[in-house]
């Protein structure tokens, strides 16, 4: 964290559907739903997005939310991968984050999923 401020990623999720065969993440689903684990909110929000990957390396942690802008897990950003023109985020999950269930204190307000904050 620079100056104790901490530089945070958020990626949006929108409502689950199911992923295209080809996921490069190998998933069946992609989005949130109600109910879901913390584990399985990162996979879910971990990739595969286009954005800056020296911006989003910059970041000290990543945030994903949902909709409604409920923290549905918080991950510490240790890497990258690329996948064709889009990258996956790799990290660290903070389970058990107290954020984890309760609003993000930085409402989401741009049109594409992923932010910097």
């Amino acid at each position: 964290m620079a100056g104790g401020v901490c530089r945070v990623l958020q990626i949006q999720l929108g409502a689950e559907r199911v992923a295209d065969a080809g996921d490069l993440l190998g998933r069946a689903t992609l989005g949130w739903r109600s109910g879901m684990s913390e584990v399985e909110a990162w996979e879910a929000g971990r990739g595969v997005w286009k954005f800056n990957a020296d911006r989003a390396l910059s970041q000290d942690e990543v945030q994903i939310i949902n909709t409604s802008g409920t923290v549905l897990a918080v991950a510490k950003i240790t890497g990258i991968s690329k996948h064709g023109d889009r990258y996956a985020l790799e990290g660290e999950l903070l389970l058990g984050d107290p954020r984890v269930g309760r609003p993000t204190p930085s409402p989401h307000l741009s049109r594409n999923p992923v932010t910097y904050i």
